[in-house]
């Protein structure tokens, strides 16, 4: 019998819901399509695994972590490049993290990463934000009580000095932080699946690349395309990711087609 794992990017409250703090347009539909392919798959799913985006108030991707020269914080969706540091529009709020972000802006553009994005503070740990979409939790629960099993929950984020895209790596891996290193026992766990399936928020974002942290396994990859959308639908980001990585064998389908 094939082996079938469900892999769940950030399906939260501060992604999924209007009142959330970064809602993505199309996420609540996503949502409940995602609900309805794990009730109606439940007994055909091996394992599930949920990434949880958890992060704190001073984060790197946040506005209050950088100032510019009159005393002002960058708005949310501003993009702070290596050019921006050196021409001093941009510095760390705080003097003791001037030379981390200073040398973490150019370490994204070195290792061919996004620029960074400043967001507006989202998944506060503790906070609303944080929970599981409702109609996902139900169906997870669903789930673990259906097969005696539970859902395993991968938290990412949680180091504010580094972004953390990827459910298996962060942005710039921190020495000394093995949560931000690349966790390749999940990895490991995942390739003994014969396929995976991906679902959740966002596409251009970290859904991208969580998928793109699993190219190795690219012909075992399944994106729910129903199941997830793009911050921004006309950055281009979320194509170019479907380009690469059917490419690399990754399939995509309709959650009602399975």
């Amino acid at each position: 019998m094939e082996k079938i794992d469900l892999l769940i990017i950030d399906v939260q409250n501060d992604f999924c819901d209007p009142r959330g703090s970064l809602f993505v347009q199309g996420a609540s539909e996503d949502s409940r399509n995602l609900a309805e392919f794990i009730r109606k798959n439940s007994s055909h799913i091996n394992n599930i695994y949920i990434t949880l985006d958890s992060h704190h108030n001073v984060d790197i991707a946040h506005p209050v972590y950088w100032i510019d020269e009159i005393g002002n914080h960058p708005d949310p969706f501003t993009i702070i490049s290596v050019e921006d540091i050196e021409t001093g529009k941009w510095k760390s709020t705080r003097s003791k993290d001037r030379n981390h972000g200073e040398q973490y802006v150019k370490s994204l553009k070195e290792k061919g990463k996004y620029s960074l994005c400043i967001w507006p503070p989202h998944c506060l740990i503790g906070s609303w934000g944080t929970q599981i979409q409702d109609d996902v939790f139900q169906a997870l629960c669903e789930w673990e009580l259906k097969n005696i099993s539970q859902v395993q929950k991968i938290y990412k984020g949680n180091n504010p000095a580094t972004e953390h895209y990827g459910a298996f790596e962060a942005e710039v891996p921190l020495e000394g932080d093995e949560s931000t290193q690349l966790q390749s026992h999940i990895i490991e766990k995942l390739n003994k699946a014969d396929r995976i399936f991906i679902a959740g928020q966002a596409l251009d974002y970290c859904v991208a690349n969580s998928a793109r942290q699993l190219s190795g396994l690219g012909e075992k990859l399944v994106l729910l395309e129903d199941c997830c959308s793009s911050v921004d639908p006309n950055s281009g980001l979320s194509d170019d990711f479907l380009i690469e990585m059917r490419q690399k064998g990754m399939k995509t389908l309709l959650s009602t087609a399975f």
